[in-house]
């Protein structure tokens, strides 16, 4: 009993795996190496911040080779309010596999057998995507992706693409509101944490000041 300090806990977090930004101050804002492996990141800020683009560069970084500071893995995409863009998506697999491509022929030749398996086409192949409407079907997502991790499907990354837009449309009761929270991100926080992959929640944060 008491055997771990708060010191002990940060350490502890500093060792865990993430995904990077290719944002270093970000990186180390919000977790060392990126976004976490086996915890839940947030990003909060009113519509057309930039939170989908985030999110859609983090289903790309998630397939990097690990050679090149990656998982290799693939993403879980559960999309709320038709944010999504397939098309930014491969504009920005594109733009990634460019980048990694001039990293190696500059500085690392001897990564160029395992640059020429990261394309545009395999990062595409590597992202799953579902749209969710009503809580019940984000349970059944969350189903769904237990199933295919218990399969042994190599999911890096869940991303949830309005998460607050999914609850505050579809439960008024604020207490229910609560309930259904708690029980979605507990289940999604032991699924991280057993089988090793980061969770990123998208919050369209809106404020209303009032003038003096």
């Amino acid at each position: 009993m008491f055997t771990k300090t708060c010191a002990d806990l940060l350490q502890q977090e500093a060792r865990l795996p993430g995904i990077i930004t290719f944002c270093k101050d970000l990186d180390h804002a919000i977790g060392h190496s990126g976004v976490s492996v086996g915890l839940i990141t947030e990003f909060c800020g009113p519509p057309g911040s930039g939170k989908t683009q985030m999110c859609l560069q983090l289903c790309v970084n998630a397939n990097l080779p690990p050679e090149l500071g990656g998982l290799g893995g693939k993403s879980l995409y559960l999309d709320t309010n038709f944010g999504f863009s397939p098309d930014r998506l491969r504009e920005i697999a594109t733009a990634c596999v460019q980048h990694c491509q001039r990293i190696v022929r500059t500085s690392r030749p001897q990564l160029a057998e395992v640059t020429s398996k990261f394309t545009a086409e395999s990062v595409m192949e590597s992202v799953l995507y579902n749209h969710v409407h009503v809580c019940n079907e984000l349970t059944k997502s969350i189903d769904t992706l237990e199933r295919l991790l218990k399969l042994g499907e190599k999911i890096r990354l869940v991303v949830i693409d309005s998460y607050s837009f999914l609850i505050r449309c579809n439960i008024e009761n604020t207490l229910e509101r609560i309930r259904i929270d708690h029980t979605v991100l507990n289940r999604l926080q032991i699924l991280a944490q057993q089988f090793k992959f980061a969770i990123v929640l998208t919050n369209d944060v809106t404020t209303k000041l009032n003038g003096t």
